[in-house]
């Protein structure tokens, strides 16, 4: 650990004495401080900063000691020394006991009420030895607080956050490096000593017996002992600390920091953390220590820190309880502050902390012993403090709170090392804090003479629980310029609970206190109430009345201001009498008298001394109103560009014409009173609007809006080719904004809108047998536009018929003729679509300059899916101009004549003698006489082979049909000789080539023997053209099988 100077002004020297500063102060300061360091490390590879505080003003670092020894460190400007990152312990008895690799003591967990358990009368609550002894229950009582609004931080092994008596509000896990730990999985605690501290401080009493002495109090679980340890490191426990006050880790800053921990002996590293924490605002409350008397352990035994010694349930301090006499000098050494005493007593109190019953995880109970079981106590106790007053209590009010109201049992009068000022007593803490006095309500003079008596009255309430007794509340007179002020008058204000009073104060204004504007505030310790006033060398008096320049009828509610040149030194108001009165420094004054309704008038007064009187009446002309606003047209279209706006009174009198500007907008000031309005533009019927109130200075708009005189459009429509014009023309007109007018064109190709609103529209014309033609056309009000329009002949495609087959196999597809004439005045192309419903496709088709009146064909395929349902279909036709419907019926597919079942396995090809039979497909092409006749059947119970081709290869072999062998044997003689045919398709069976061998149709093509004597055109024996070419199908499709087959 790298520590640094004191430059960065951390302490007493930032804060001073009882104040606070921010946790960003105290990491700007400790930025500036480490900023030489930091510069050093990133320029050496063999140090490296893995961590910065600002709670404590230092570094870890890495070093390389082989490469840079620690002493060079100390080189560094703004460093102040260097130490190890040393050990932290937890106080418990079991660990003090079993040396510092020990466990926590961790009796067998108990479920329900402890034994030793107390019910009082006083309280009727069942509550721990523990919380009955401090008084927790009479506070919770008496003062209706159990905590809320506190917020203690543990730092220790965590906290079980489903133990039914805890509620974790904050959670922070800090690793070696003292960081906070991102994305853990949230609150949890392996060891019990964190569930059993923080049951203490703020367990409730789900097991029926009160187990915490601050029950409401919010409790951050800060864990600062890795996984089950109860050693820890430095680093970590600072990193504890800065995580507790910082609000982006906790949700919320911690107003006290809990450590049932420490380390034996002195540790100086300790003191900065402890005091800068003090310094936010937050007190730190830790363990003296489990090592007897004439030790203590550090932070406990930080003079800043509030150290806890424990006793047992009779009151007497315990063996193993930590304390001593702190000898300053030989103890700290120069590292102490220079604010420490000379020397102080270690612990500052006790409470208990001998078989102390609290919570332990997995929602069981347990009793233990220790420093680190009284300390929860007093943190407890802080809370409810805490928590009784709406007062920020500082850190060093509720340390001196604690020690102060401490019960000693021997009555000493001093501290000692053993119970320190005594046994923390919650209910005498609570009860002698002091409440928040709020101060509401001031009421005083705005100004007053030097030496003279300046009186005061200001509500005083206290909000809290608690009562106050004789609390100072004061009145003073501030100078805002410098910050002086000068107590005029104060007064004691004793409170109950809830309470208010008036209180009435006066003191005379000292006779040097500067003249001008100050400051009077009626304050308590807490709070104030302040309100402006001028302080003078001599005080008088201007009055008057105010009153209406027209009628003389006295005017109320009148600002009244006067001024000393330019500064305002009094104001008031016009009471309903139209009177005023108001008292300024005596001088030359400038008054003014003016409201929102009337005119400012001026005049000057002269005030010669103190008590001087002057008066100045004041007559009031009413403020002019305003006409104004926009000229709009009525169609919501640009405004009239020339409109002129004229104003008439009551008489009929212009009193006012104004031109409104391009966009219409217009303005005119009048006397208040009634007006008729006219606007007039050209291309606009004009408007009036009458009975137009106008008010003094206030704007009034007659929303003026003008009508459009109607537009005209005409033109002639004539052909593009010939010019000559086109009659029957459709004429369309369509407003942007909405509205369309149609009309047809006469015998001369003329068309007219006369009435058209102005606007933009889209001209569309069209004719039979032409191109529509559009345009854009812009109306202006009361105008008339001539738009002529020229149409490009076209051809028109009429479809005079749709015929194809009736029926269509699904799977196949179908040729359809569509018949197109030209009925238009232009040869052109003619584009055909299709639509087959419910299902299929067919090609868009194109047929080429058709010339008019001229019929042409175009054809199509229709494709049927194979997958298509049977039934009747629709194909619909369809071009530019017209479209035609056909009906025809989709039907399932037929099987082949000769060949088997069409949709069987391809093997052998089908019909004409060369597929089912297999005759065709099977046997070689030769030579043969008459009397040669093809065999195309095996012998019974023979085997087929599919053979690959391949020697050696495997085969398939099935049992040939009994029938079919059958039929083959009606119609072969000579199967022998068809086996060794120079045709070696590997197909021996009909079964293979064409599928099903006894089927009716497929069958007996094949099986038939040829009878003609001179043979075939082909040459091959027992075969016509066709069922040669069948049969070499027959081959090629066996062929294909059986390669998939392989």
């Amino acid at each position: 650990m790298v520590r640094f100077e004191d430059d960065a002004q951390f302490g007493p020297n930032a804060a001073g004495e009882s104040e606070t500063i921010s946790t960003d102060e105290l990491k700007a300061s400790a930025a500036s401080a480490q900023d030489e360091f930091d510069r050093f490390a990133r320029s050496t590879p063999a140090v490296t900063v893995e961590r910065s505080f600002w709670i404590a003003n230092a570094m870890l670092v890495t070093v390389d000691t082989d490469r840079v020894p620690v002493n060079r460190l100390l080189d560094v400007r703004g460093v102040d020394r260097v130490h190890e990152n040393f050990e932290v312990e937890l106080d418990s008895a079991a660990a003090a006991e079993s040396g510092a690799t020990g466990s926590v003591g961790s009796p067998a967990a108990a479920r329900g009420p402890a034994a030793d358990t107390v019910s009082t009368t006083a309280t009727s609550t069942n509550a721990t030895y523990g919380v009955e002894m401090v008084r927790a229950p009479e506070v919770w009582e008496t003062y209706d607080t159990r905590g809320e609004g506190a917020t203690v931080a543990v730092l220790d092994t965590g906290i079980d956050p489903d133990h039914p008596d805890l509620n974790v509000s904050g959670w922070a896990e800090i690793d070696e490096n003292g960081d906070v730990i991102q994305n853990d999985d949230g609150p949890y605690d392996l060891n019990g000593h964190g569930t059993h501290v923080a049951g203490t401080v703020a367990g409730r009493n789900t097991s029926g017996t009160a187990i915490g002495v601050a029950p409401e109090a919010k409790v951050h679980a800060i864990k600062v002992f890795p996984e089950d340890s109860r050693s820890t490191s430095f680093t970590r426990v600072v990193g504890g600390m800065e995580a507790a006050l910082n609000e982006s880790v906790v949700g919320e800053q911690a107003d006290i920091l809990h450590m049932s921990l420490g380390s034996d002996g002195y540790y100086e590293q300790m003191i900065e953390p402890v005091r800068n924490a003090n310094d936010a605002g937050a007190i730190v409350i830790a363990s003296s220590g489990n090592k007897g008397d004439g030790t203590s352990s550090s932070p406990g035994n930080v003079y800043d820190s509030l150290a806890v010694g424990a006793v047992d349930a009779n009151q007497d301090v315990a063996s193993i309880s930590s304390g001593e006499t702190v000898d300053t000098d030989s103890a700290w050494g120069s590292d102490a502050p220079n604010d420490w005493p000379a020397e102080y007593i270690v612990p500052d109190v006790t409470a208990p902390g001998v078989n102390v019953y609290s919570a332990d995880p997995g929602g069981t109970y347990s009793e233990k012993d220790g420093t680190s079981m009284a300390a929860p106590h007093v943190s407890g106790v802080a809370a409810l403090v805490i928590s009784a007053t709406s007062r920020d209590a500082s850190d060093d009010e509720l340390y001196d709170t604690l020690r102060d109201t401490a019960n000693h049992p021997d009555d000493a009068s001093e501290p000692d090392d053993r119970y320190g000022t005594g046994i923390v007593d919650g209910f005498e803490a609570v009860t002698s804090t002091d409440p928040y006095y709020e101060v509401t309500n001031l009421s005083a003079a705005t100004i007053v003479e030097q030496n003279a008596t300046l009186d005061a009255t200001a509500n005083v309430t206290n909000p809290d629980p608690i009562p106050g007794e004789n609390r100072t509340v004061e009145l003073r007179l501030v100078n805002p310029d410098d910050g002086t002020n000068v107590t005029l008058d104060e007064t004691n204000v004793s409170l109950g609970a809830g309470n208010t009073t008036t209180v009435a104060l006066n003191g005379t204004v000292p006779d040097g206190f500067p003249t001008g504007e100050m400051e009077i505030a009626v304050a308590s310790p807490e709070d104030d109430a302040t309100a402006s006033i001028r302080v003078a060398e001599a005080v008088g008096t201007v009055n008057g009345t105010v009153t209406d320049a027209e009628t003389d009828a006295t005017l109320s509610g009148v600002d009244v201001t006067v001024r000393n040149g330019t500064e305002a030194v009094g104001a008031t108001a016009t009471g309903s009498d139209g009177t005023y009165a108001v008292d300024v420094p005596a001088t030359t004054l400038n008054v003014t008298a003016s409201n929102a309704t009337y005119r400012p008038e001026n005049t000057s007064v002269t005030l010669t001394g103190s008590g001087d009187v002057a008066t100045a009446d004041f007559a009031l002309t009413l403020r002019n109103g305003t006409l104004a606003g926009d000229v709009t047209a009525s169609d919501g279209l640009g405004a009239p560009g020339n409109a002129t706006v004229t104003v008439a009174n009551e008489t009929n009198d212009t009193v006012a014409a104004v031109d409104a500007g391009a966009d219409g907008a217009y303005a005119v000031d009048l006397r208040p009173g009634t007006y008729d309005v006219t606007a007039d533009a050209s291309d606009f019927a004009s408007t009036n609007v009458t009975g137009v109130a106008v008010e003094p200075n206030a704007t009034t708009d007659p929303n003026l809006e003008l009508v459009p005189l109607p537009a005209a459009l005409s033109g002639t429509v004539t052909n593009m080719t010939d010019g000559e014009p086109i009659a029957d023309a459709s004429v369309s007109a369509t407003r942007t904004g909405g509205g369309t007018l149609s009309n047809e064109t006469d015998a001369n190709g003329s068309y007219a809108f006369t009435a058209a609103d102005r606007g933009e529209y889209v001209l569309t014309v069209g004719a039979d047998g032409y191109a529509d033609a559009t345009r854009t056309v812009d109306l202006p009000a009361n105008g008339s536009v001539e738009a002529d329009v020229s149409l490009k002949p076209r051809a028109v495609f009429t479809i005079t018929d749709a015929a194809g087959p009736g029926e269509v196999e699904r799977g196949t597809s179908g040729s359809f003729d569509v018949s197109l004439r030209n009925d238009g005045r232009a040869a052109g192309d003619a584009t055909v679509s299709f639509a087959v419903d419910p299902a299929g496709s067919a090609d868009q088709v194109t047929v080429s300059d058709v010339d008019v009146g001229t019929t042409e064909t175009a054809s199509a395929a229709v494709a049927i899916p194979a997958d298509a349902e049977t039934g009747t279909y629709q194909l619909t036709a369809t071009t530019a101009d017209d479209s035609q419907s056909t009906s025809f019926e989709v039907t399932e597919a037929s099987t082949g004549e000769n060949g088997g079942d069409t949709t069987s396995d391809p093997g052998g090809g089908g019909g004409g003698g060369g597929g089912g039979g297999g005759g065709g497909g099977g046997g070689p092409i030769a030579s043969a006489t008459d009397e040669e006749t093809t065999e195309n059947a095996t012998a019974d119970n023979a085997t087929t082979e599919n053979a690959t081709g391949d020697e050696g290869a495997p085969v398939n072999e099935e049992t040939a049909d009994e029938d079919a062998s059958a039929d083959a044997d009606d119609g072969a003689e000579d199967g022998d000789d068809d086996a060794d045919g120079d045709l070696d398709t590997g197909t021996t069976d009909g079964d293979d080539a064409g599928g099903d061998g006894s089927g009716s149709d497929g069958g007996t093509g094949g099986d038939e023997s040829t009878e003609d004597d001179g043979g075939t055109e082909s040459g091959v024996p027992g075969f016509g053209v066709p069922a040669g070419v069948a049969a070499l199908l027959a081959v090629l499709l066996l062929g294909r099988r059986r390669r998939n087959d392989g």
